[in-house]
């Protein structure tokens, strides 16, 4: 999945003893571009790690969890985010614009699209086959395209690794009166896998954070960069070790930003809020390395909250993963 870089990280939502953002260790392969493949699709796994998750679902604005539906009723494929975005949108003759240029010219053009502008960083620019969809090679944050332009902003993926509250101005400005955004994304800063293993080389091979689970429940949020370090240490190499360690707390590829933060950002975007839902359904199973038992740290969700609460000055919960935001620009 591609998606746009972030800006500097927000002040107040680094982990503990977080370095400043700087080069992966020398040893190993540098960041590169998300893997192609298609997050899973949702279906709860068996035997998976216990992660002291809170609650499967949270609704906001209004919406109601579907029920028994363990991802509180949002789509968790690709596909059947763009089917729900599509229930939402008349996109016959619609300009719609992409934030993270995930999405297959087919699906766009098979809606009869007037024209569909994906804004991505990480692809090269162009123009498809039919001349109804382009690539822009930009930033989310500086998207050069004209004001009030689109009908609707879509975008699958992509807002855990973005500047929110950018991208937010950008999206009000291109946006027509009355179009709406839509946003589904995660895992988030407060997931359980928040940290995400993406955009992450090892030995010649983009590791999947769903597929390469290298990493201890929690580790952004329950570990500092010497615990964290010493655990890894006692089960992958130490060039490995170093590569995730400099992820977690020095990538700039992940936003870190918590759930009340997209909050705080939609509400102070000038856009009126549709809809916000989330998640806390963990969709694959975690399969750890052979960690030594007496570095791992077994904290709860309630554990977790008020230590971030704390440190954060505010209100903090943890455990909301993917995220569904429904945003609309004022009728003028």
């Amino acid at each position: 999945m591609s998606a746009a870089n972030p800006a500097a990280e927000p002040t107040g939502t680094t982990p503990a003893e977080t370095a400043p953002v700087g080069t992966p260790p020398a040893a190993t392969a540098s960041p590169g571009s998300a893997s192609t493949e298609t997050t899973p699709t949702g279906a709860t796994p068996g035997g998976t790690t216990s992660t002291g998750s809170a609650p499967a679902d949270t609704t906001l604005a209004g919406t109601t969890p579907a029920g028994g539906d363990p991802a509180g009723g949002l789509a968790l494929s690709e596909d059947a985010v763009f089917a729900d975005f599509a229930t939402r949108v008349r996109l016959a003759g619609a300009h719609v614009v992409e934030i993270g240029g995930s999405l297959s010219e087919a699906h766009a053009e098979s809606h009869g699209v007037a024209r569909w502008t994906s804004v991505d960083p990480n692809r090269p620019a162009g123009t498809g086959p039919s001349g109804r969809t382009e690539v822009v090679r930009a930033r989310a944050e500086d998207m050069p395209l004209p004001d009030a332009c689109a009908d609707a902003v879509f975008s699958s993926n992509a807002f855990q690794f973005i500047d929110v509250t950018a991208t937010l101005a950008q999206v009000r400005r291109v946006l027509r009166p009355g179009g709406i955004l839509y946003g589904h994304f995660g895992p988030i800063w407060s997931a359980v896998d928040g940290h995400q293993l993406e955009y992450v080389s090892y030995e010649g091979r983009d590791l999947v954070f769903w597929k390469d689970t290298l990493l201890p429940p929690w580790a952004h949020l329950a570990y500092d960069r010497t615990q964290l370090r010493r655990l890894l240490g006692t089960a992958l190499p130490d060039d490995l070790a170093d590569l995730l360690v400099w992820h977690v707390y020095d990538s700039p590829t992940v936003n870190r930003l918590f759930f009340e933060d997209y909050v705080e950002a939609a509400l102070h975007s000038g856009l009126d809020l549709v809809e916000l839902r989330a998640s806390h359904h963990l969709d694959y199973e975690l399969r750890l390395p052979a960690f030594d038992p007496g570095h791992l740290r077994h904290v709860t969700p309630a554990e977790l909250a008020a230590g971030w609460t704390a440190r954060r000055g505010r209100p903090t919960r943890v455990g909301a993963r993917d995220v569904l935001l429904v945003l609309r620009r004022p009728a003028e």
